[in-house]
């Protein structure tokens, strides 16, 4: 019970007090009750429990009947991805040990509130759909190994490719229109390690195979330029051919030059021939900066930094400052690969 009062604008008489009828009926969840007290309403609400528990049970609480929920037409929880157009969705859930015995993982494809199939894998992951209906996902297996399976399926359930690697799987990604899909794994020591696999699923094999050219978190396919977005997951997009050649480099390399972290930026400049970044100044200007970035100097080591730092600075024709980075460079690690030149250069230098 709750109870509290209102404070009436109007100069009603303190010596008359007013009672309200009640709205009870017997379906409401709250009964309210108010009555007049001079100037002061009293409001009284009480719980109707037994109205409460109905409606909890039978999931009527709220403002009308309870949506189907997903789960309730699966039979499990999950991940859930829909198509681009919303009308299919694919449910998945890993396998698990369940008191030391492995038990199965499931997938599910659900369309207008209707299970449309549902399949028992063994560590299903990563699993897309079009807006046709094709199903893609990886099945990680249960094994100490290095391996997984790339599996394909129609709207029915029915398997339309399946291909199992010697390295782990990564992402995948499916065309809008249901014509390509694409996969890609981890290292290896095998043939299938760190590559990218290009399927066409009309024809139900893989058209291509390629080194991985980046790292990243989704895929965009776009199957009439022939052309594939790789967004990583700081949003840079790295794009390729069919065949895994770079078609947007000056793009790409344009935005992490202007976006990137200092990281970022020395990995773009790592790529580029000595003539080209040991002349540009802003080369130099990253490089003073990534001895003080966390990530920078932690990923390329400041003895590496303070080796390039020198490696400038010699090309430029600034004799001292290479003796004092390189000098730097080797104090941190005898190991840096500066000792002969460094010796040499001090010798040149302390005999002119």
């Amino acid at each position: 019970m709750s109870i509290f009062n209102n404070k009436k604008e109007d100069n009603a008489n303190p010596s008359i007090t007013t009672a309200n009828n009640s709205n009870k009926t017997n379906d409401e969840i709250v009964n309210v009750t108010s009555k007049s007290v001079g100037n002061t309403t009293e409001f009284t609400i009480e719980l109707n429990e037994e109205v409460f528990l109905k409606k909890l049970k039978d999931g009527t609480l709220g403002s009308g009947k309870r949506e189907t929920r997903i789960e309730d037409i699966t039979g499990f929880y999950g991940n859930k991805e829909y198509s681009p157009n919303r009308n299919f969705c694919v449910s998945f859930a890993d396998g698990h040990y369940e008191n030391d015995k492995w038990k199965n993982g499931d997938i599910a494809l659900i369309k207008d509130n209707k299970l449309l199939f549902k399949k028992k894998l063994q560590r299903p992951n990563d699993f897309f759909v079009s807006n046709d209906g094709i199903v893609i996902g990886c099945d990680w297996l249960n094994s100490d190994t290095l391996t997984g399976k790339f599996l394909i399926f129609d709207s029915t359930g029915e398997e339309l490719f399946a291909k199992k690697t010697t390295a782990n799987l990564g992402n995948c990604a499916i065309s809008d229109n249901s014509q390509i899909a694409l996969f890609e794994t981890h290292n290896s020591n095998t043939n299938d390690g760190n590559k990218i696999f290009i399927v066409d699923i009309s024809e139900k094999l893989v058209i291509h195979k390629f080194e991985r050219p980046t790292s990243f978190n989704s895929a965009i396919i776009d199957t009439e330029a022939k052309r594939i977005k790789l967004k990583d997951h700081k949003g840079f997009v790295f794009e390729i051919d069919f065949v895994g050649n770079q078609t947007n480099a000056e793009e790409y390399e344009n935005h992490i030059l202007r976006k990137g972290s200092v990281y970022d930026r020395l990995w773009i400049y790592a790529d580029k021939p000595d003539e080209i970044k040991l002349k540009d100044p802003k080369y130099l200007e990253l490089l003073t900066k990534a001895l003080t970035d966390t990530d920078a100097s932690y990923s390329f080591g400041k003895d590496k930094i303070y080796r390039m730092i020198g490696d400038y600075q010699e090309a430029n024709g600034n004799i001292e400052k290479t003796i004092e980075n390189w000098e730097k460079a080797f104090s941190i690690n005898p190991k840096v690969g500066v000792k002969r030149k460094l010796d040499t250069l001090k010798k040149q230098y302390n005999s002119r």
